[in-house]
């Protein structure tokens, strides 16, 4: 994996999102396929130890965008499935909102408006309060804070959850080199609960 000396980033003081976004997206778009698909598969193994996902009855996840080497979900997917009793959740942008739709492993898929896959059949949405939200990030920090691609539809979503009475266990899913020390905050950030990259878990509870 690159280190944060390859970054330069390893030590950010102050900086803006956007510049951050875009140094951390170029770094992971030059991932080799073998160390994006191993380094998946080590954070998969890492967020099925943690007792809340372990324990979850509901869990909404991202399908993964792998062109641009995001970490991908389908060995969680896979899992998920294979434990049979967890009801698993995508979400779906619906006009300027992020929804939660149901779905299964296999269930085809197609691009959403910013090319992430959403499932082709457009289900209805539902009010679940998924006990588990697992999230991209372009970055994250030690502090429990989470860069996304500036449009802030899952702090939307996961603020929604929180306002209804719902509280969702929200782990970021990232590789150790978007995993810096210090990242620019806005007021409507929402805030991690954990994080998992392939080398660790870092918990903010």
């Amino acid at each position: 994996m690159p280190g944060k000396q390859e970054t330069g980033l390893g030590r950010l003081a102050a900086g803006s999102k956007d510049s951050i976004r875009k140094k951390l997206r170029n770094v992971r778009a030059s991932m080799g396929v073998n160390e994006w698909r191993s380094g998946s598969l080590l954070i998969a193994d890492r967020v099925f130890q943690i007792p809340e996902f372990r324990h979850a009855s509901s869990v909404m996840l991202y399908l993964s965008m792998n062109d641009r080497h995001e970490v991908d979900t389908a060995p969680l997917i896979k899992r998920i499935a294979a434990v049979g009793n967890i009801r698993m959740f995508v979400p779906s942008v619906r006009g300027e909102s992020l929804c939660a739709v149901p779905f299964n492993e296999g269930d085809p898929v197609v691009d959403g408006r910013f090319g992430q896959p959403e499932p082709a059949v457009q289900r209805p949405a539902t009010q679940v309060m998924p006990q588990i939200v697992a999230v991209p990030a372009v970055a994250a920090d030690r502090k429990g804070r989470r860069l996304g691609y500036g449009k802030g539809y899952y702090d939307c979503f996961v603020a929604g959850l929180r306002k209804r009475g719902g509280n969702p266990f929200v782990l970021a899913l990232a590789f150790s080199f978007q995993l810096l020390d210090v990242l620019p905050e806005d007021p409507w950030d929402e805030k991690l609960d954990c994080i998992v990259t392939e080398d660790e878990v870092l918990r903010f509870q």
